[in-house]
């Protein structure tokens, strides 16, 4: 396939896609961190475990059905890709309904485990309290959008994408600045944008190959979890991370850290998602060639994802060097304290994104060649049980600085495995 062509119909759609996914966060903070301060911050900081859970089971279903249907269509049954995508969506439309009744059975428990009871609790209860009454669209949305970029809608995905984080942040300077509504506005305004994506996303059914027509099917959603997994526990990470990273920091710092953690992480959000959005648009690609056995397209689509990636590490890394309080201010302008933190964290916690695309790259190689328990156990190990581990060792020995080299440290032990695994398998 000629690189250009890649470049155009796959990449750059699902790079600019996935930004989209990360923007009405960071608009979410950016006007949070700006009309609210360090207690806003904080408290949309500590919420954000819960949007990654929604987003999470959406990736689960989604990646399991995409990769599944792309492997039929490169094998030429489309019969069997229509399945694939009829049992996704079922099972993504009940999953986002089970999720809310869970959610809100737990609410209160839910908020002390998140905010350890603290000052910002109010602040996540007035956020969270309308946000999640939208979980069945986070799934569901995120589920379409990932099956588009399987059905040749790489393009509309992009669209729906980076419409619902325009209207998110639309939304949020109506609501937070307008009207007043601080914390609940924002959260409002974000449930409402995904609900709009999602009605943009499905537009496309109708005159898709695949997602036309579709019927409920419900059958037994193990393997298509099996196959999303990967995915799933990627985005599961951040969140457990994030929360994680929050209990360490109160404990060095309190909440000025948290709140210097919570720019540092949308931030972190944005250029993780140029990355995921590198790969996730290499998906449908891989998967499909490997379907249909034609490993030379297989491999030349790798080996060009790798090389863009090495591109826009460098350029990501350099921008968080060299201007990094220029990005905080952008969050908040005053408060000193945070933004020396700030400043000097995001330095360091920026050389993670060395290795971070190499990383997500090799992830979505392992599912689309059906090696999903080795993607799970590589995602599950990198993405949270090493970075944890390095941000409670490297703490201990070099404080606060220790915190924010963890990232970099995770990425590297993954980098390395995988180097290891890539000459072994000769791909």
């Amino acid at each position: 396939m000629n690189k250009r062509k890649i470049l155009k119909t796959a990449f750059m759609p699902g790079i600019l896609g996935l930004m989209g996914t990360s923007l009405y966060v960071l608009g979410d903070t950016l006007i949070v961190g700006q009309a609210l301060g360090r207690e806003g911050l904080a408290a949309l900081n500590l919420s954000i475990p819960m949007i990654n859970i929604m987003q999470g089971l959406g990736l689960l279903l989604g990646f399991g059905g995409a990769t599944a249907l792309s492997r039929a269509v490169g094998r030429g049954d489309y019969n069997r890709a229509k399945q694939w995508a009829e049992k996704t969506l079922s099972w993504s439309v009940i999953t986002g309904i089970i999720l809310l009744i869970i959610l809100q059975l737990f609410f209160n428990p839910l908020l002390e485990l998140l905010t350890g009871g603290g000052e910002a609790i109010e602040g996540a209860k007035e956020y969270l309290g309308i946000l999640l009454w939208f979980s069945p669209f986070y799934v569901l949305f995120q589920t379409a959008v990932v099956l588009l970029r399987n059905d040749g809608g790489s393009k509309l995905a992009m669209k729906a994408l980076l419409l619902c984080s325009g209207i998110n942040i639309v939304l949020d300077i109506v609501f937070v600045f307008g009207f007043s509504m601080g914390l609940y506005g924002a959260g409002i305004a974000t449930g409402i944008a995904q609900v709009i994506g999602l009605i943009v996303s499905t537009l496309h059914f109708k005159n898709a190959v695949i997602l036309r027509g579709l019927q409920p099917k419900l059958l037994a959603p193990f393997k298509l979890m099996g196959k999303g997994m990967s995915s799933f526990v990627t985005e599961i990470s951040q969140g457990i991370v994030i929360f994680a990273f929050n209990a360490i920091l109160i404990s060095l710092v309190g909440g000025i850290g948290v709140s210097s953690y919570a720019i540092i992480a949308n931030l972190s959000l944005m250029f993780t998602a140029v990355f995921l959005g590198l790969a996730q648009g290499a998906q449908p690609i891989l998967s499909e060639a490997f379907g249909a056995g034609d490993m030379r397209t297989f491999k030349e689509a790798l080996g060009y994802a790798r090389n863009v990636n090495w591109v826009l590490s460098v350029i990501v890394v350099l921008v968080c060097i060299i201007i990094p309080k220029t990005m905080a201010s952008i969050f908040i302008t005053n408060d000193s304290q945070v933004l020396s933190m700030t400043t000097t964290g995001l330095r360091i916690y920026s050389l993670g994104f060395i290795f971070l695309g190499y990383n997500l790259i090799g992830s979505i190689e392992l599912q689309s060649r059906a090696k999903n328990k080795e993607a799970f156990i590589f995602s599950l190990a990198r993405g949270m049980l090493v970075l944890i581990s390095m941000a409670l060792l490297l703490t201990s020995i070099i404080n606060i600085y220790g915190t924010w080299l963890a990232f970099f440290a995770s990425e590297l032990v993954g980098f390395i495995w995988l180097r290891t695994r890539n000459k072994e398998s000769y791909i």
